[in-house]
């Protein structure tokens, strides 16, 4: 009898030593996930990768301010294409002082649908006409880089890129800075960088069909990879 309450006890208090080895380490944290893997440091020198965090209120689409954190949440994982706002807390082991980052719940998840756009695109039609045209005579085309919200083009003369915020299922919703090299051309050799881009858009396959409000087609692309 005297063995069975022996054995009871050392039970016990080998149950109780192994619990309670972490505490709570520094505040709740609320911050939202962008939608993409983003390079550990800004030049993207690195193979390593991250998660990339806003900590506003509503998520800041500037991917270059984005502040970086390793990818091990436990309980996290990732979504790919959803902006996810989620509330963490860091915990650290008493033996150990080792720190674990823990999910505590997902607080919001919003689709983002920029991979609609991503990739090289050949711009096939635009306001009723075929191009080439006398209007573009040598085409155009649109390129937006995976991930980090940038689409490229050229006005006939001069490079310009264009910073692509949020993105709904069928329109652009904001963009950000237009930046342009300053090569001097005559306007007769200017065309429109991104004809469409400003109006309402629908994917099917590998066509982007863009529409003003009231149904009428303005262009259409068509994706080159």
């Amino acid at each position: 009898m005297k063995t069975k309450v022996y054995l009871r006890w050392i039970f016990l208090f080998l149950l109780i030593s192994c619990q309670g080895t972490e505490e709570p380490f520094g505040e709740l944290e609320t911050f939202w996930v962008y939608s993409y893997p983003v390079p550990f440091d800004h030049t993207g020198s690195t193979q390593t990768t991250c998660l990339g965090i806003s900590r506003s209120d509503e998520f800041d689409f500037n991917w270059s301010v984005l502040e970086r954190i390793p990818l091990e949440i436990e309980g996290f994982t990732f979504k790919p294409f959803y902006l996810q706002k989620i509330q963490i807390q860091r915990f650290r082991n008493i033996n150990t002082k080792k720190i674990t980052t823990k999910l505590v719940r997902i607080l919001e998840e919003e689709r983002d649908y920029y991979d609609l756009l991503e990739g090289n695109w050949k711009v096939k039609r635009y306001l009723g006409e075929d191009l080439p045209n006398p209007s573009f005579p040598k085409g155009q085309s649109v390129n937006f880089l995976p991930g980090i919200r940038m689409a490229l083009s050229s006005d006939g003369c001069n490079s310009i890129s264009l910073q692509i915020k949020k993105v709904g299922p069928n329109r652009i919703i904001s963009f950000g800075d237009v930046r342009s090299t300053l090569v001097a051309c005559p306007p007769s050799l200017l065309i429109k960088p991104y004809p469409g881009l400003q109006e309402k858009f629908k994917r099917e396959g590998n066509l982007l069909t863009f529409h003003n409000d009231l149904g009428e087609n303005v262009a259409v692309w068509e994706k080159m990879n």
